[in-house]
């Protein structure tokens, strides 16, 4: 298992951990909404280690190992931004000694990786969005591409103050279960086992989902305009996301001067087992196209 080390952005600590040749083309993992680091698979990380890859996963500020924010001194106003969360990854890198790495978003992380992209571009080689939204988390932004159902469901249960240690890991594998493809076989085992190792990390806080998407939202046109991205981006969507709809990868391709879309058939709002060989083969292929030159392409990939 990857040792754990910590990188500094001003007061706050970012927990991360790296896996792969220290030679490897550097490639950094950025998780979703109030999810720590161990929700990316330990073997995710070492197939795309395997691919010639310096792997770098971490826990966003708020989450995981990583600090938490204190309530803000002003009302109804969020005490980091999503500015401080793009600068977080930027920390991370400066921590490792990239000076621009390949930047893997899962969810709101594929919203982190583009931010990143548009404010620090010379951070950042080539963007793969996982499961992200094309423009943002503003209510008028988003709304068109969730399901607003799965995102009630997910809601409900993410707000749910444990009662206890069994509940709490009980919880936290039903939220992976609910985010999977429901055509699939789902890995109870792998998702009780991961809510234990994230328990035993880090307590978690009901509160820091609120407070990311606030953060989100408050830095209002921040993530507007991909259009100006100028490395690749690929847009992996699960066919059978239940929180943001599969057409989400093909706005946010065809807003990027070098996007492309792939809808990954038999995959929800996760990176299962059975995906990894197609998704770090997709990884590895964008590391490699030609910065110059448009590719708006889509394409779906079949189980």
């Amino acid at each position: 298992m990857a040792a754990e080390r910590f990188a500094r952005h001003g007061t706050v600590r970012l927990a991360f951990e790296v896996f792969g040749p220290p030679g490897g083309r550097p490639l950094l993992l950025v998780q979703g909404l109030d999810s720590p680091m161990q929700w990316w698979p330990d073997g995710f990380c070492a197939a795309l280690a395997a691919r010639g890859f310096a792997v770098a996963r971490y826990d966003c500020r708020d989450c995981g190992r990583s600090s938490r924010a204190r309530p803000s001194a002003r009302p109804g106003v969020p005490p980091y931004t999503a500015m401080d969360m793009i600068d977080d990854a930027a920390a991370v890198l400066d921590a490792l000694g990239w000076g621009a790495a390949h930047v893997v978003g899962m969810s709101l992380g594929a919203s982190v990786a583009i931010g990143l992209a548009l404010r620090r571009p010379e951070r950042v080689r080539t963007i793969v969005s996982l499961a992200g939204l094309p423009f943002g988390f503003h209510a008028r932004d988003a709304l068109p591409h969730l399901d607003l159902l799965g995102v009630a469901r997910l809601a409900r249960l993410s707000t749910r103050q444990a009662a206890d240690y069994e509940q709490d890991i009980r919880v936290q594998a039903q939220m992976a279960r609910m985010l999977a493809a429901r055509s699939q076989p789902f890995d109870e085992d792998w998702a009780r086992r991961t809510a234990e190792r994230v328990r035993a990390a880090a307590p978690g806080d009901p509160a820091t989902a609120r407070r990311q998407l606030a953060a989100m939202r408050a830095d209002d046109g921040l993530l507007r305009h991909p259009e100006t991205v100028s490395v690749p981006l690929l847009a992996l969507h699960g066919a059978e996301d239940p929180l943001i709809r599969p057409q989400s990868a093909r706005v946010l391709a065809r807003s990027v001067p070098q996007g492309r879309a792939v809808v990954l058939e038999g995959v929800g709002h996760e990176v299962p087992g059975r995906a990894w060989a197609s998704i770090t083969e997709e990884i590895e292929r964008n590391a490699g196209r030609n910065l110059a030159g448009r590719h708006s392409l889509c394409g779906t990939w079949k189980p």
